[in-house]
């Protein structure tokens, strides 16, 4: 550990970033999941801090198209949550606030360091989208944030299909801030796109 917290000093500016924001994400997961609510006195200075670090680094122009990027994409993905919920595929123990701020995060990520998604192949995008994204929610149910009132193997078709769709568009909806599927895997927030 030692050593890789070490090698993290050699880092480019722009690496550290992506790692951070990474890094950032995982931490935002695991605390939401274990702790609900009461993660969001860890996850919401991290938001802040995402932004703080984007005025740090003298790409300040590039707090305004996260924030809009991060805000549609929440917007969404909340919106997607809460039809599934409606529909009786989730139930929650109380309003999960903790879930909206994960999509906040989500939104950050997308052109950070999920930015390698974007010049893979459209179906790699839907299988990556379709698998991981199930996984979250069921990995999620196992450590009892959700309850999935269909079970593991009924949701987890449903939402197969949906991060199927969904990664993709969220992919694409990055797009208009500067990049298109035939540019290389980059954060925007160092190379000026």
């Amino acid at each position: 550990m030692k050593s890789m917290l070490a090698n993290s000093r050699h880092l480019p500016k722009h690496q550290g970033f992506i790692l951070y924001n990474a890094l950032s994400f995982q931490a935002v997961w695991w605390s939401s999941v274990l702790w609900l609510n009461l993660s969001l006195l860890l996850t919401i200075p991290l938001l802040l801090f995402h932004f703080i670090l984007l005025s740090s680094s003298g790409k300040r122009q590039y707090r305004q198209v996260d924030l809009r990027l991060m805000l549609k994409v929440a917007a969404l993905g909340i919106g997607i949550d809460t039809v599934l919920s409606v529909l009786g595929l989730f139930e929650f123990a109380a309003f999960p606030w903790w879930l909206g701020c994960l999509w906040l995060h989500f939104g950050l990520s997308l052109n950070h360091s999920l930015a390698f998604m974007r010049p893979l192949p459209l179906i790699l995008q839907a299988l990556l989208g379709g698998i991981f994204g199930t996984l979250s929610y069921v990995a999620g149910a196992q450590f009892n944030a959700v309850t999935l009132p269909y079970g593991n193997v009924i949701s987890a078709v449903v939402l197969f299909f949906v991060w199927l769709v969904l990664l993709p568009f969220l992919i694409q909806l990055a797009n208009p801030y500067g990049f298109n599927r035939s540019t290389k895997a980059r954060s925007f927030t160092v190379f000026g796109r």
